[in-house]
């Protein structure tokens, strides 16, 4: 699925606020900012999907723990669309009398 121009904004919006509560915390250090700032600017725009994106997350809180919220996040939310869209697909195959295919389908679920 292709992540949106507001979709990255959003995300970007979440990685601001993980700053300043971690600043606040004590969890980030002010001189740790400008790497931050240059790692998510030099990869945020050529995000184009949410796999994409999700990896992008996984290594940004690999390196500051602090985004790890947002990756968690954005890992369910990934998962609840895979799920409506395999849901989708099921109905409409049974809708159309393919059972064994929607029954099939249904399984590919179950097993992640």
């Amino acid at each position: 699925m292709d992540v949106t121009k507001e979709h990255k904004e959003e995300i970007q919006k979440k990685i601001v606020e993980a700053i300043i509560a971690g600043l606040e915390n004590k969890n980030l250090l002010e001189s740790q900012l400008s790497e931050i700032a240059d790692f998510v600017l030099q990869r945020m725009d050529a995000i184009k999907n949410e796999n994409e994106l999700l990896v992008f997350l996984a290594d940004l809180s690999s390196k500051w723990p602090v985004f790890n919220n947002i990756k968690v996040a954005e890992e369910g939310e990934a998962k609840n669309e895979a799920e409506k869209d395999v849901a989708k697909g099921v109905l409409d195959l049974a809708k159309d009398g393919k059972i064994d295919d929607a029954i099939g389908l249904a399984k590919t679920m179950t097993n992640t």
